[in-house]
């Protein structure tokens, strides 16, 4: 049984004109054309559509497809095609968090700096590697393990907490330490950083001078020095009140 282009193109959704180009390009030829031009498919033709459509449906573009149907090597092209997926799930992955990161960035500096933006984008693995070596040999096994939260990963989602108490301290630097507003930013921090490092009052200090020093070697947020010398300044008047009032 024969099928007109007109009822192929319903039954799949397609437009006749589609159909028309496929045959232009030798990738779907009906098995019949009257001599008034109008095409009728076959069976075997339609069957043949549905594989255009799904492979379509996967991401294959049309000269793969036509390249795909003329070898009819299935296992091999879906091998192919999942690694393909893989490699580009990875590369998605990346984006998303290089995309998060930004807005990161562009939360806690009120000018966003575009100089740690492509800091950021310009990492090669090289550099993640010597990142890693570098942060070996500042912090022991049990400390990196620690460390390895997603709450300290800049370009996380679970980082947006540190984000935000970051993006605070930025506008409210040139307040007086000693006000509530600032107490009140110092008792959030201290909380957060309590939390994350366990406790380990040790490793927050030691994690607090390699952001002070080295931020860029250890991958950390260039802070400015007015901004970092107001957090010292809040979190050591609200580190004696904690000891005044024991």
């Amino acid at each position: 049984m024969m099928l007109g282009i007109g009822k192929v193109a319903a039954e799949t959704n397609l437009t006749v004109r589609t159909l028309r180009y496929y045959d232009e390009i030798n990738l779907l030829k009906p098995s019949y054309v009257a001599e008034s031009g109008y095409r009728y498919y076959s069976k075997k033709d339609v069957l043949k559509l549905q594989r255009i459509l799904a492979l379509k449906e996967l991401g294959f573009n049309l000269n793969q497809i036509k390249e795909i149907l003329d070898q009819n090597q299935w296992k091999n092209v879906f091998e192919e095609h999942l690694a393909f997926i893989a490699k580009e799930r990875e590369r998605l992955s990346y984006l998303e968090k290089l995309s998060r990161l930004c807005l990161q960035l562009s939360i806690v500096e009120q000018d966003l700096s575009w100089e740690n933006i492509f800091r950021y984008i310009r990492q090669t693995r090289e550099d993640q590697d010597r990142k890693t070596q570098f942060l070996k040999t500042y912090f022991d096994e049990r400390e990196l393990e620690i460390l390895n939260h997603p709450a300290l990963d800049i370009g996380e989602k679970e980082a947006m907490t540190l984000v935000e108490l970051l993006k605070t301290a930025n506008e409210q630097k040139d307040e007086d330490p000693y006000s509530s507003k600032s107490q009140e930013l110092a008792e959030r921090l201290a909380n957060f950083l309590n939390d994350v490092f366990r406790g380990d009052e040790a490793l927050i200090t030691k994690y607090w001078e390699l952001q002070k020093r080295s931020p860029e070697a250890s991958s950390l947020i260039v802070l400015n020095e007015d901004v970092i010398q107001y957090i010292d300044d809040i979190m050591d008047i609200y580190a004696k009140r904690l000891e005044d009032d024991q």
